[in-house]
């Protein structure tokens, strides 16, 4: 049976605040998008093998709850492989949980635009149950202290062991990658806020220097400009995350190179203003703009040129008179 939790639309987004008429085919296809209901479905006497699912009275792989595209075949055989092997070692047997994750779920910005909103789609049928994760997600603190800030329960098993699952709660996506259903994803942030209202007026830079990859080149001939604007250049890595919310709760601005940080847009109050450098003729990786605009930002952007292993370098001159228009200085 499937219970609806959601129900989608048409969903009618703010073009950029700076576009420019010759960047349009970068977001055109992005302004009007169709999003389908949310649901979840029962399923009984499931094996579980790390972030996939079998039935094997029905030999069904449940690929559309597992992943967000079909994977190859070759995906698919060593799947099979590894599920025959394990019936050969004892099983674990859990009597019930749910199911919120995909191939991507380890990823932050997965995680949270992802898996949480599936986590709030379970919530919607006001029924208690236990959240199912391999143990690969042990020691990410993100998800451990985002369930507990939506006061939810999860149990981790092992991926060495095939997992017996009496009766698992299957959620769908809730919108295609990249996408958002906007009753959902504000939801989660007033969940993830607890409706609090923390803005102190912080201009906040994140720099992927310390992460080793996408980096900014120039981001060393920046530095200066942006603290003339009075943003403050902060290293994620550095922090835990609990400081990592706390200041994302306080800006007003959120800027850097496209990545996994600006899903952080979740904790900063709504109506502010967030700038994204993109990659240049880069039409697919609109997340960030897609969910910056569903949670009532601004969203600004610069074009960057890039090299073939993602570094990006931005025109100084041209980054100087978007934070202008940001600032109306």
């Amino acid at each position: 049976m499937k219970n609806i939790t959601f129900i989608g639309g048409t969903e009618y987004r703010d073009k950029p605040e700076n576009l420019n008429k010759n960047d349009i085919n970068l977001f055109k296809h992005e302004f009007q998008k169709e999003i389908f209901d949310s649901y979840v479905i029962n399923t009984k006497n499931v094996y579980l093998s790390g972030k996939n699912i079998i039935d094997f009275k029905k030999f069904k792989f449940y690929f559309k709850h597992t992943y967000m595209n079909m994977p190859p075949l070759k995906n698919i055989i060593k799947f099979i492989f590894k599920f025959l092997k394990l019936t050969r070692n004892s099983k674990i047997k859990i009597d019930s949980g749910v199911w919120v994750i995909n191939n991507k779920s380890e990823n932050y910005f997965h995680w949270m635009t992802e898996s949480l909103t599936r986590v709030l789609s379970f919530q919607k049928l006001n029924k208690k149950a236990t959240i199912l994760l391999p143990d690969n997600f042990k020691s990410l603190e993100f998800a451990s202290k985002t369930l507990d800030i939506l006061d939810v329960d999860y149990k981790i098993y092992s991926n060495k062991s095939l997992v017996k699952v009496r009766d698992l709660s299957l959620t769908s996506h809730t919108a295609p990658a990249g996408n958002y259903n906007s009753k959902i994803i504000l939801e989660l942030h007033h969940k993830l806020n607890k409706g609090s209202k923390s803005v102190s007026g912080k201009r906040l830079w994140f720099s992927r220097k310390i992460s080793g990859r996408r980096l900014l080149i120039n981001e060393e001939e920046i530095m200066s400009m942006l603290e003339d604007y009075g943003i403050e250049i902060i290293y994620p890595e550095k922090l835990t995350y609990q400081e990592q919310v706390e200041a994302y709760r306080k800006a007003e601005f959120i800027g850097g190179t496209s990545g996994a940080a600006l899903a952080n847009i979740l904790y900063m109050e709504k109506n502010n203003k967030v700038l994204e450098l993109r990659a240049e003729n880069d039409a697919h990786n609109n997340c960030h703009y897609s969910l910056a605009v569903a949670l009532k930002n601004k969203y600004y952007y610069v074009i960057c040129e890039s090299d073939r292993d993602y570094n990006s370098i931005v025109n100084v001159e041209t980054l100087k008179e978007t934070l202008n228009k940001i600032f109306k200085n």
